[in-house]
């Protein structure tokens, strides 16, 4: 009786749960979560022609340094998650992120959106 009172209860709170957040699956396009007008979060086109996930990434971490605000987006089918700690890559908003750059490798690029930035500031 126990057992059965706590299945029911374990299936109601499951039921209870948002499906989990699902990417796009377009080829070579890369999207940003965005909140659309009914007020639920929707993936929007952000960039096009990308050939893989590392490039949409660095995309995301673009947004991020401008709006210096956490990005969420997706390539193909994965969900990518920028912050100030890391930018990470999971199947879907449950699934276990696995790091996209190592540490230095996310300076470099930091680097070179610094440079941009700079650049288009002074005309250079």
């Amino acid at each position: 009786m126990r057992a059965a009172i706590a299945v029911v209860g374990f299936l109601a709170l499951t039921a209870c749960q948002p499906p989990p957040l699902k990417a796009p699956g377009n080829p070579g396009v890369c999207w940003r979560l965005a909140e659309a007008q009914n007020g639920k979060a929707d993936f929007k086109p952000f960039a096009y022609n990308l050939e893989n996930l590392e490039a949409c990434a660095v995309q995301l971490e673009g947004a991020h340094l401008a709006n210096r605000t956490p990005m969420v987006g997706a390539f193909q089918g994965r969900i990518i998650y920028v912050d100030d700690q890391e930018i990470s890559a999971a199947a879907d908003g449950r699934s276990q992120r696995y790091r996209v750059f190592s540490p230095a490798q996310r300076a470099k690029i930091d680097e070179g959106f610094k440079t941009l930035q700079e650049r288009r500031r002074t005309g250079g």
